[in-house]
């Protein structure tokens, strides 16, 4: 007889569910704040050269937008603020989530200080758990089949779960995210080409492509260090090396690590790149 580890009914008790939906609505959070940042710093910017495109003899506007243009990068700045504190509360839970339904023991010295989130749980997972339906994908949130193998083999097939998709759909959105800039930076330099601007006013255009630069390097920035250490948890996971529960905390510090830190692709991307990654990680984890 092929003794349960626990997992598969761990991960569905009320408790579990109930972090699961509270960290799922966190980073929908941290992902519209995010959808609003990019908003401020590209879109906007952007908006703002088309219409100096119409009234290029209105010497008012033409200044106006080249404030509301450095305006706009520093609102996102603090946006950037909210999306943070939402990623770390959210990572925060999933971490709890993952070291209970494991029956890990939470090492201080690794995951730093626990504490009690339980009202912020209750708070954030109403939403989802008063959908039927999106309370039910939050079910067997690791593949059930990990049930049947050993504790240690067990945990390390959700960790293998957990970043099995994720590189690559960070490798296409950056990808997408450099090909954006030159193009968006092109269309605004050459309107004013177009206008035969002076070079003076040419140079002005620089006011709205920096809130795009800023965006674009931030972005590059964060999705390089999840990429890298998304290849440093891989090897670390999938090398033959005997395992040992200790090894496992130092795996899963990298992926709590990784979360609170990592890139929050707004959802509408997000669904447009995942590609079919998610049932490759799947079948990897029943391996």
């Amino acid at each position: 007889i092929v003794m349960s580890n626990g997992i598969a009914t761990r991960q569905n008790e009320d408790n579990s569910i109930a972090m699961l939906a509270a960290q799922r609505q966190l980073y929908r959070e941290a992902k519209k704040y995010n959808t609003v940042s990019v908003a401020l710093s590209v879109w906007i910017p952007l908006a703002l050269a088309v219409i100096l495109l119409f009234l290029p003899e209105n010497t008012e506007w033409r200044y106006a937008s080249y404030i509301l243009s450095i305006v706009s990068m520093f609102f996102s700045f603090v946006i950037d603020k909210y999306i943070e504190e939402k990623k770390q509360l959210a990572a925060f839970i999933q971490q709890k989530f993952d070291v209970y339904v494991y029956e890990m023991p939470w090492d201080k010295r690794i995951f730093g200080r626990d504490k009690n989130v339980d009202h912020e749980i209750a708070t954030h997972s109403k939403k989802i758990l008063s959908n039927p339906q999106e309370k039910k994908q939050l079910k067997d949130w690791y593949t059930p089949v990990v049930d049947k193998k050993n504790t240690i083999d067990g945990i390390l097939a959700c960790q293998r779960e957990n970043l099995g998709w994720d590189v690559g759909l960070r490798k296409r959105f950056k990808f997408a995210s450099i090909i954006l800039f030159i193009i968006l930076v092109a269309v605004i330099l050459a309107m004013g080409l177009w206008k035969n601007e002076r070079i003076i006013d040419l140079l002005w255009r620089v006011v709205f492509i920096a809130p795009m630069l800023k965006w674009l390097l931030d972005t590059i920035k964060k999705l390089n260090k999840d990429i890298s250490t998304l290849q440093e948890l891989d090897s670390d996971i999938n090398n033959n090396e005997t395992k040992t529960m200790e090894d496992l905390q130092d795996i899963q510090k990298v992926i709590f690590q990784h979360r609170k830190g990592c890139y929050a692709i707004p959802e509408c991307i997000y669904n447009i790149f995942k590609d079919n990654d998610e049932d490759r990680a799947y079948r990897e984890a029943r391996m």
